[in-house]
């Protein structure tokens, strides 16, 4: 007979602990990729900026466009090796 009520318990936790881990992958979990988190891109392109700026009325003037484009251009030669002479 002690053999049996062991038996009921032990049955019990080894199922409450197979059966635990399961449950923590019921849900979802989103994943991060890049810029994108919760399946939603969280940093906007330069397109989306632009089109807000200008509906917002505070698109930026001629220069600092230029200035913008000019500090982007060096950023790129920086980071992207030049081939140079062999």
């Amino acid at each position: 007979m002690a053999t049996v009520s062991i038996r009921i318990p032990t049955a019990v936790l080894t199922f409450a602990l197979l059966a635990a881990p399961a449950t923590g992958f019921a849900d979802q979990v989103p994943t991060r990729e890049g810029n994108i988190w919760d399946w939603r891109d969280h940093q906007p392109t330069m397109a989306q900026v632009q089109k807000q700026e200008k509906a917002a009325g505070v698109a930026p003037t001629p220069s600092q466009g230029a200035s913008d484009a000019a500090t982007m251009d060096r950023l790129y030669r920086q980071l992207v090796p030049q081939p140079g002479p062999r």
